[in-house]
């Protein structure tokens, strides 16, 4: 089973509040009140992610020169960073179970608000 965060956020380029859903593999945004799925940005399209920490905005580039910025509405965008980096980190580990966890890697794609 594979587990999801999903918060209310204000996406900048729409005037509407949305459903953001982080998965293991992909961004989804859906509409707030249907559930219908909105828009998909998987992670290999990602060049990078970043947070305002002031205003608690959320930006992440994608290929193509396209962005999402995003504000969450009822989760800290912590959370947010936090899953994204923690799925991007898991996406890059091999199946051998002997591999070595590089704790660096980790925090660095985890953390970034201290």
């Amino acid at each position: 089973m594979f587990y999801s965060s999903a918060d209310v956020i204000r996406c900048f380029t729409i005037l509407l509040q949305d459903l953001l859903s982080v998965a293991f593999n992909r961004i989804v945004r859906m509409d707030l009140h249907s559930g219908d799925v909105l828009q998909t940005w998987r992670y290999p399209s990602m060049k990078a992610w970043s947070v305002n920490w002031e205003n608690k905005h959320v930006q992440v580039s994608l290929e193509g020169d396209d962005k999402i910025v995003f504000q969450c509405l009822t989760a800290d965008c912590k959370v947010v960073h936090e899953y994204i980096g923690g799925y991007i980190f898991l996406s890059m580990r091999s199946g051998d179970r002997n591999q070595s966890l590089n704790e660096e890697m980790f925090h660095k794609l985890t953390g970034g608000w201290h």
